[in-house]
Formats: C-alpha cells, structure tokens, sequence
C-alpha cells in the first residue's frame, strides 16, 4: 500500500484541468475589456492550513484569469452557525460565483439554495451536501478511499493487533463521515484488532487531547489512534507525548499541516492521509470562469483529487512535496 503513494482516481479531473486551462486562456484573452469577474472562496475555517493552500491554488488560477478573488471565512470555528452569516454576505454582494466548503451536510442547504435561486453559480470544493446537484459540480477527495488507506496504515502500524479509537470533528461534515465509514469498514478485515470506537471533539484539539487522555485511562493496553482531521490530529499528538506514549501509540491522521508533519518527521506519527487542496482550489477557480463565460458542455458533475499516504520514509521525497499543506497563503 505504501509503495503506491496516490489513488489512480484523478485521470478525469486531471485532463479536465488541461483542458479548462487551455479554454480559460482563450476565454481570459478574449475578455481583455470586459468586467473583471468577482469570485468568493469560502473556507471551512480560513485558519486551517489546507484551506490556506487551498486558497493559494485558487489565487494562482484567479491571477492567470483576471479574477479577483475574496477569500472569507471564521479563522476560529469550522461550523454552520458562524459559516452561515459569511454566506448570506457574500450572497448579499452578488458575486459572479462561490466556491464553498460547506461545514455542514444538511444546515448549508437552505443557504446554498439561495445563491442558486440569486443566480450564482456555486461550487463545493472539499465538503459536501446532501444535494450536491444543486451545485455546479463538487472537487474533493475521495475520502471513503482515505478512511481505508487510515486503516490499513494503521493495521500496520500496530502489527495488525491490539485496541484501537478514532476522533474525528463533529458527525454532519461529509468528508469526516466518510472518512469513517471507509475506516471502519477495512478495519472489520482484522480480527485481532478491537475497535473502541470513535469520539467527536468538536474540531477542538483541547478537547481531543482530554478526550485522548481519557481514552489512554480507559484502555492501558491501546495500541492505535486514528485521528480524522487536522484539529483532532493535533489534540491526539499532544496528548500522546504529555503521556510519554508518543511513539509507542501508533497515529494515524489526515492531512499534513505543519505541525503533523513535524510530528511525523519526529516518529511521533505513523503516518498522514494527506489530499491535494491546491488542485482542489485551482480547478474550483477554473470551472466557475468557464461556467460563467459560457464554456460549460465540458464541466463534470464531480472531480476527485488525489490523496497520499506520507510516512518517515518518503516525506521528502519530490512525489510528496505537493501534498504537504503551507501556512504562507
């Protein structure tokens, strides 16, 4: 599993990208006079690294295509009370297009539908909905896939024996419900591994670190965590060295913030499911100028981005250095 690094799943998003890059090029060309486009990226939390490099990958497509571009988002909290209210503004606004990480599968419906019913085209880059169709189209990972790459790195990483948990953000967000569904599922493959379930934190790494605290209490003999997104990653690794475990509990996360990957290099990490915000960003951008200007007979319904599994051994490899998530948006 580890020697092949990312999921074969992008063959159409990536030839979707050549392709819009061509296109948009003839089209940026050709609106030399008109109206400069307007387009709002909307975070889960615009503090988060992935969401960073994610906007990073869009204002590289913006700049190529004259767009300006307005990254907005809760630098404190990945939730639809506080996503909301930055929604209805930029709605407000009328912009020529969003692209949204809706942080909540059901609670951004409604919202969302009013950008369609105001005539803006809309994109969900990383997370979902319920009704994705009322979207122009979705680009993400494949994060059932990523839940099972966790397991099996994990199974591994505990000799394929032992306890295990997971934490994840909150139930609701489509990526982290997939993630554990694809876990869970690939972990009943190991019968000499106990599952001690999973437990939410909130998307606070305070809260994962007691809520890891807790667990290690709980069950003396825990072998393995799986931590399903950045915040609860960085809870699981704080509290596994205040504990003195670290290194001995094997860690599992998603993603390669800074601090993750330092942990990684450190050996404190197992290893990281990492994905590819920047195309997520940079296509999002690429799609919404065709769309807008017309070009739309080629746009898919959904994009998968890639994902890598990033250990000790191959985080400095040229393959991973795209994976690796940057605070310097």
């Amino acid at each position: 599993m580890f020697s092949r690094l990312t999921r074969p799943i992008t063959v159409l998003a990536l030839a979707a990208l050549l392709a819009s890059t061509a296109a948009v090029s003839q089209l940026s060309a050709g609106r030399a006079h008109a109206k400069t486009l307007t387009f709002y990226l909307i975070p889960g939390i615009s503090s988060d690294a992935f969401y960073i490099t994610m906007h990073v990958g869009a204002k590289a497509a913006a700049k190529q295509l004259g767009v300006n571009l307005v990254f907005q988002g809760d630098p404190n909290a990945f939730s639809a009370p506080t996503q909301i209210p930055i929604l209805n503004a930029a709605i407000a606004r009328h912009p020529d297009a969003i692209l949204i990480a809706p942080t909540d599968k059901q609670a951004l419906i409604a919202p969302i539908q009013r950008a369609v019913a105001a005539h803006i085209p809309v994109i969900l880059v990383d997370t979902t909905i319920n009704t994705p169709n009322i979207a122009v189209t979705t680009i993400s990972s494949d994060n059932v896939a990523g839940g099972k790459k966790a397991a099996i790195a994990l199974a591994g990483a505990v000799g394929f024996k032992g306890t295990v948990a997971a934490l994840s953000v909150q139930p609701g967000v489509s990526t982290t419900d997939q993630r554990k569904q694809g876990f869970e599922a690939q972990l009943k493959h190991y019968k000499n591994i106990k599952y001690a379930g999973i437990q939410f934190d909130n998307d606070s790494a305070t809260k994962a670190a007691s809520l890891t605290s807790a667990l290690l209490a709980r069950y003396p003999d825990l072998a393995g965590i799986f931590a399903l997104n950045t915040n609860s990653g960085i809870g699981v690794t704080n509290a596994a060295k205040t504990s003195g475990k670290a290194g001995k509990i094997k860690l599992v996360e998603f993603d390669a913030e800074p601090v993750e990957v330092q942990a990684l290099r450190q050996g404190t990490i197992s290893a990281l499911v990492a994905q590819d915000p920047y195309t997520i960003g940079n296509l999002g951008v690429k799609v919404a100028f065709n769309y807008v200007n017309g070009h739309r007979s080629g746009i898919k319904k959904h994009y998968g981005t890639q994902e890598a599994i990033i250990t000790k051994a191959n985080v400095g490899t040229a393959a991973i250095k795209r994976f690796l998530y940057t605070r310097n948006g």
